[in-house]
């Protein structure tokens, strides 16, 4: 399983601010969708359903709980994973 660290991260602005992350080789962040504005050549990006905190375990039942408890508290149903696949 992989392990979770520190992300490399810089806040900019006063009034509208915005995050400047920086993402090592094999290194993923997540997103909601729409949440970002640019990025660099070697990052891909993936709509996922959910948050993707369960890899698909539990099943489909497991899946639509999650997917109304994330519509009644407001949430985006899809969720973006933005990874470092260059060097």
């Amino acid at each position: 399983m992989p392990q979770a660290h520190e992300i490399d991260y810089r806040i900019y602005g006063e009034e509208m601010q915005y995050v400047d992350i920086e993402l090592d080789p094999g290194e993923t962040a997540m997103a909601e969708a729409g949440a970002f504005m640019m990025m660099d050549d070697g990052i891909t990006m993936q709509t996922i359903f959910g948050d993707g905190s369960s890899s698909g375990a539990g099943g489909l039942m497991n899946k639509l709980f999650s997917a109304g408890k994330r519509l009644l508290t407001g949430e985006n149903l899809f969720m973006t994973a933005f990874t470092n696949v260059g060097q």
